[in-house]
């Protein structure tokens, strides 16, 4: 008789293409985790993984890191997935043996385990756990159907792995564990998420739901949205698409502390990866005590998206490109700002009715505030003189803002002169070409284009004397400091980072959400931790 089993709630997957590349990852996964799946298909010969079993379970007994270690064994094969070309008989043969080495679980597809007959898969579930599995790596359809094979044969666990390709998508599989943890003798017994960058908020959101555990890769060398990259950036290889690294899964997300009431929050755009917002808000709701979680929300389809945000459901959700325009459409109200720059950034939900404001023009005003020492309300002087570069939606609330603060001498240049023309038509604006910006001092220049932005960091669109102005505001904040900053700054002009922007916009998003004064200070340092994540910025 099987011993019972404590499991934590977070498994994370080790990947390597020989026997110590595999040790190497697993190690690492044992010093962040106790709980730990060994993908022995990646091992040109799997069997050759099973000696690794003892001695990870020997070296991880003598630490007190994290515990006695549970070992998962995975060797899916390539026509469900996976990289094993053996055959059904040989992946259950290698499953055995890596039970008796001292694995706890070992995961078998469905596909296996209809080919090899109840007979085989009844052996292998007296040897070990099982876990029973179906991946669809193209799509998400209706689950039932999976749900039906998977019973066919008992086992502990039954796992179902889909593809998001719309926010829909996530609903369904979490709706789905919702269901199944509520069916008789069910409980505590299924496993579901979905896989790609769209499926993240499944991944964060399906022990909140019900799943006994979820997967999680190794933390070395994360990207921004925590999404861990290649080997060749120095880390390890991804066992599945949309993978997240286990820190940002526990700490980031918290996602084992999260349950069926957490507010949810998120990103709504594409792409949504390089955003800080995720790191900023989730510090926020920490620092407040507040049960809540901001997501990333890889959209293309808004009807879609309208639907999902209602089945989340979602509390609130920023918005970026390409959907700041679009996302009017599906909104209730929306305030003065968003009726100014046509487009909204920020969406809350109240009874169902989408409420829009854009606080874009709100990270523009605070900075500029700050910078010219202004009180809420008060104007600059009348002979003030600025110059916005860019034709786009950044530049749109910048010139709300600017007006709002009483600048009326206010002249628009970009790279596409079509653009600008058109431009300044509709906000009764100066076009200035672009060649003849610095026939003339400005007291602001603030420039609006993603010129610069990482990781062409080395780019800058304006140089020497075009910089004209006591003041330059580059809207980037990744990096902080751009190449137009420091040539600004070595000129003797006042700099104003894009981060401070994008901080003063965040604070007022929470605010707006939440009705409490954002803890700035903290949403600062969560900002510049992340950056430095990414290796190209300076220290604050």
């Amino acid at each position: 008789m099987k011993k019972p089993l404590s499991l934590p709630r977070i498994c994370i997957a080790a990947t390597g293409e020989t026997p110590a590349a595999l040790r190497t990852c697993a190690e690492a996964a044992l010093r962040q985790s106790r709980f730990v799946e060994l993908r022995l298909d990646w091992l040109k010969n799997p069997s050759d993984g099973i000696p690794l079993i003892k001695t990870l379970l020997n070296s991880a007994a003598r630490s007190a890191q994290v515990g006695r270690p549970v070992l998962q064994a995975t060797c899916r094969r390539r026509e469900s997935g996976g990289r094993f070309d053996g055959t059904v008989a040989r992946q259950l043969e290698i499953l055995e043996m890596a039970a008796r080495g001292g694995c706890h679980l070992a995961d078998l597809e469905i596909e296996s385990a209809e080919a090899a007959g109840p007979a085989a898969v009844s052996q292998l579930h007296g040897a070990v756990r099982l876990i029973l599995s179906w991946h669809d790596f193209q799509r998400t359809r209706p689950l039932e159907g999976a749900a039906r094979r998977l019973r066919r044969f008992p086992a502990d666990y039954y796992k179902i792995v889909t593809t998001a390709t719309r926010q829909s998508d996530n609903c369904a599989v979490l709706e789905f564990l919702e269901g199944a943890n509520a069916t008789e003798g069910e409980a505590g017994k299924w496993i579901a998420f979905c896989m790609g960058e769209a499926g993240v908020p499944s991944r964060v959101l399906a022990l909140s739901r019900g799943s006994a555990f979820v997967y999680a890769a190794p933390n070395l060398g994360s990207s921004a949205a925590g999404v861990v990259r290649k080997a060749e950036d120095r880390s390890f290889p991804l066992a599945a698409p949309g993978q997240l690294d286990y820190e940002t899964l526990q700490k980031r997300y918290c996602a084992a502390r999260l349950t069926a009431r957490t507010k949810l929050f998120g990103l709504l755009g594409a792409p949504v990866r390089h955003s800080l917002g995720a790191a900023l808000h989730n510090a926020a709701f920490r620092k407040l005590g507040l049960d809540a979680v901001y997501l990333p929300l890889l959209v293309s389809d808004l009807r879609d998206f309208r639907e999902a945000a209602a089945r989340y459901p979602l509390a609130g959700f920023s918005v970026t490109i390409p959907h700041k325009e679009a996302i009017l459409r599906y909104v209730e109200r929306a305030d003065r700002w968003v009726r100014a720059a046509g487009a909204a950034n920020t969406i809350r939900v109240r009874r169902e009715r989408w409420e829009a404001t854009n606080k874009d023009v709100e990270g523009i005003l605070r900075p500029l505030r700050k910078t010219y020492r202004l009180a809420k309300g008060a104007r600059l002087p009348k002979n003030f003189q600025a110059v916005i570069v860019g034709a786009g939606g950044a530049a749109r609330a910048a010139v709300i803002a600017l007006r709002a603060m009483g600048c009326r001498d206010l002249a628009i240049t970009g790279r596409d002169p079509v653009k600008v023309r058109r431009f300044a038509g509709a906000f009764d604006l100066d076009p200035l070409p672009l060649e003849e910006l610095g026939r003339e001092r400005f007291d602001l220049l603030v420039q609006a284009t993603p010129v610069g932005l990482w990781p062409n960091a080395a780019e800058s669109l304006l140089q020497g004397k075009q910089i004209a102005a006591e003041t330059v505001f580059d809207l980037i904040y990744n990096p902080p400091e751009t190449l137009l900053l420091r040539l600004a700054r070595a000129q003797g002009c006042r700099v104003i980072s894009g981060l401070e922007m994008f901080l003063a916009q965040a604070a007022s998003q929470f605010e707006y959400w939440t009705g409490l004064p954002a803890p700035l200070r903290t949403m600062r340092q969560a900002a510049w931790d992340e950056l430095q994540r990414l290796d190209h910025t300076a220290t604050p």
